[in-house]
């Protein structure tokens, strides 16, 4: 017999309140929600299998067109540099980022690395960005995933 039903029985026999079963349901279901993993049992996550890092830079009028798609396997390689990523970044246009709020430093691309190999990566989007390109009178969008 479950536990809800013993609840329910003993609000039937009238040894409870329905406002104490109610309550003793709720506690219950607090508890179960937030309740340990037993020793023993085994949570998986979907491992997802991804094969290219990509690379895509496109624009409204087509002006850009860009595609990259590097193996995974030479990601390996790539994440041994990847906390020195950030230094190979311009300096001045990594200040015209950090003047538009975006600061560079506090991505961890070794991380991202390691979640992208291991196939643990929660969403295989890693940025999409969309900018107006004064020159060309256009939007140009930046897209980086996993596939």
């Amino acid at each position: 017999m479950s536990e809800q039903q013993k609840i329910l029985e003993m609000i039937e026999k009238g040894q409870i309140t329905a406002a104490e079963g109610m309550e003793l349901l709720e506690a219950l279901n607090a508890t179960k929600v937030t309740e340990p993993i037993q020793k023993g049992e085994i949570v998986t996550t979907a491992k997802r299998n991804y094969k290219f890092l990509k690379v895509k830079v496109t624009s409204d009028n087509n002006s850009v067109n860009v595609n990259v798609n590097i193996p995974l396997r030479l990601l390996t390689t790539i994440s041994e540099i990847a906390d020195k990523m950030t230094t190979m970044v311009p300096a001045d246009a990594r200040r015209e980022m950090e003047a538009k709020g975006i600061d560079i430093s506090s991505i961890d691309f070794a991380k991202i690395i390691e979640e992208i190999i291991n196939g643990s990566l929660d969403d295989p989007n890693i940025v999409d960005v969309e900018a107006w390109d004064e020159s060309h009178n256009s939007m140009v969008k930046v897209r980086v995933y996993v596939d």
